[in-house]
């Protein structure tokens, strides 16, 4: 009896372990790693599409920014190989423009009257031909009367006494002194009469411009009163202005060897080169005076129409050459937190961002002392385009998130 039933019990257990086995076979061994692998090939198959639709293949090495040449040149990106240069020293100043030398005249009354202006758009600013009449003066309604009409009678009163005393002489009857006092008279008058009578018209007598130019100042207003002689306006022919730069007094020394300038207007952006102006080194002070802590060092040049004489503005003042720098253009660098960079093309189609530092600077071009080489592109106009494009470059398209 107690071996049927330990038969018995090692046929279960036979059968139990058979079906273990198979079980764990199907599902532990073959059944999971499959479903797992496939699983993992199919998400690597999805992202590594999703990359290639992305462009991230373009961009090659780590850093590069991606800009086809086609969007380059819709973005006006220029570029130019560095070379070594000759490069002028420069130091960069304020200063101001200012009108040359016999450039400005004043224009004055030329009776005692009331101002009428000739034109009621005449303003500062407003240009004005040689002669040109800027205003009338007009004194008929006022208790001194007309200036031309007393000059006339003064000329006619003068005149007959003139002509009286050169009959009474020839007869003896008046002293030689007598006559020759009423001809200095008669002359008197007839200058006076004649220096308003030229300038007499119907409406008063007449305030012309003495030279082409334009009106820098008006010193007096409609209806006021004045004086004969007395400043109207000041017209300026702005052909030759000056600049004047004001160099710290421990730059003297550099002051013999200075050649040129470039200089900025305030409130424009545009440069000017004083060699494209005709322009020359007028003079520079040799001696400081107590206190003073600049020199002014003064240039001439053309005025090519946008100048304002009084304007302020910002210079560079350019001395000796020196070979051999490596400059760029103002426009190829950026800036961040203080720190200077360009962008270098690596490929037709790729460009690296590079810190730099800068020396001096002409106001068109800046030395480079370290983070370049020569014989590298670099992007000279729209930097900024370049930059814009590492920026959306750097945002993650939404086709990488799953």
């Amino acid at each position: 009896m107690n071996r049927i039933i330990t038969t018995l019990m090692a046929c279960a257990a036979l059968t139990l372990s058979g079906c273990g086995g198979h079980g764990g076979h199907d599902h532990s061994e073959q059944d999971a790693p499959a479903h797992e692998g496939h699983a993992h090939a199919a998400h690597d198959g999805h992202h590594h599409e999703a990359d290639e639709e992305d462009g991230g293949d373009d961009e090659g090495h780590s850093g590069e920014i991606v800009m086809k040449p086609e969007q380059a040149r819709a973005a006006g990106v220029k570029v130019e190989t560095l070379q070594p240069a000759a490069f002028q020293s420069s130091l960069r100043v304020s200063g101001q423009l200012l009108a040359g030398q016999g450039a400005e005249q004043t224009v004055a009354a030329t009776a005692d009257g009331i101002v009428r202006f000739a034109n009621t758009s005449i303003a500062e600013g407003t240009p004005v031909g040689a002669g040109q009449t800027l205003a009338f003066l007009s004194a008929k309604d006022l208790q001194n009367g007309d200036a031309v009409a007393k000059a006339r009678a003064a000329y006619d009163a003068a005149r007959a006494d003139y002509e009286r005393a050169e009959t009474l002489v020839a007869d003896r009857i008046i002293a030689e002194k007598d006559f020759i006092q009423a001809r200095a008279a008669y002359e008197t008058a007839r200058a006076a009469y004649e220096g308003v009578a030229k300038h007499a018209t119907a409406q008063g007598t007449a305030v012309k411009a003495p030279a082409a130019g334009y009106v820098k100042t008006l010193l007096v207003r409609q209806g006021d009163y004045v004086s004969m002689g007395q400043p109207i306006a000041v017209v300026t022919q702005n052909r030759r202005l000056q600049l004047r730069a004001d160099i710290p007094t421990n730059r003297l020394a550099l002051l013999p060897t200075v050649g040129g300038a470039n200089f900025r207007q305030a409130g424009s952006d545009r440069l000017h080169r004083l060699a494209d102006l005709h322009g020359r080194v007028l003079s520079y002070g040799r001696a400081v005076s107590d206190g003073a802590a600049f020199v002014p060092l003064t240039f001439e040049l053309d005025n090519v129409g946008d100048i304002v004489a009084g304007a302020f503005a910002e210079v560079w003042v350019l001395a000796a050459s020196r070979p051999n720098v490596l400059a760029v253009p103002v426009d190829a660098l950026t800036e961040e937190s203080g720190v200077k960079y360009v962008y270098v093309q690596v490929e037709p189609d790729a460009y690296v961002k590079r810190e730099v530092r800068t020396g001096q600077s002409d106001g068109e071009r800046v030395e480079i002392t370290a983070g370049l080489k020569a014989g590298e592109r670099i992007v000279t106009h729209g930097a900024v385009k370049v930059k814009m494009a590492s920026m959306s470059a750097a945002i993650p398209s939404h086709n990488h998130n799953h």
